[in-house]
């Protein structure tokens, strides 16, 4: 019985798979211990991010990495994924379009959404970027709290924000990152190569 359950539970996660694929992405599953937390990454988004607190997906909004710690260790599996290149268009007005960082959320919602109705009612996803799904963002206004936000059931915080190391996570599954350099123009900077997003669906 319980392994009748299991290959059930795996033809779900490869429907999932599935979905990420259709999309433009790559999946695999990863266990949740495998996932690492640091905390000099808040501490990044603290002093090397200009989105620090113009997000509501950004910190001081987002779990810290201590939070994060005890929440992935609730659950046993997770689904690593990535999109590389550009799904929108990088414009010399920002690092990374809006469009493509609301592409891959609206991707991420959805999925969780999938894995939800799959009968993985723990499901939470950890999606990519500083949140796209509005031009402009309430948590940038005076005195503003995280319930200001007008998209709270689609919006999840980056994996970053949440205190978790992309880079030594995605090596645990033998994906390479390679550290993006980027060219000064006016009004901006642009992408020297293609960015690759990574995020993170929790099942249980």
């Amino acid at each position: 019985m319980k392994s009748d359950k299991k290959l059930d539970n795996m033809d779900k996660i490869s429907e999932l798979v599935r979905f990420v694929v259709e999309k433009g992405g790559e999946a695999t599953l990863i266990p949740a211990k495998d996932i690492v937390t640091a905390e000099w990454v808040r501490q990044k988004c603290l002093f090397g991010c200009n989105g620090f607190g113009r997000r509501f997906s950004c910190p001081p909004y987002t779990p810290t990495p201590a939070e994060t710690r005890k929440v992935l260790k609730e659950y046993k599996t997770a689904i690593l994924i990535k999109f590389v290149g550009d799904v929108g268009e990088t414009t010399p007005e920002r690092l990374v379009s809006r469009e493509m960082t609301a592409y891959v959320q609206n991707v991420m919602y959805d999925l969780e959404m999938m894995a939800f109705s799959a009968g993985f009612y723990k499901t939470f996803g950890y999606t990519g970027h500083q949140c796209g799904l509005c031009a402009h963002c309430k948590a940038k206004d005076d005195d503003a709290e995280i319930t200001d936000c007008v998209n709270r059931r689609k919006m999840r915080p980056s994996m970053e924000a949440a205190g978790i190391d992309v880079y030594a996570t995605c090596a645990s599954v033998g994906w390479g990152l390679e550290v993006l350099s980027c060219t000064e123009v006016a009004g901006g900077c642009v992408l020297d190569s293609p960015m690759t997003t990574v995020m993170l669906l929790l099942i249980e």
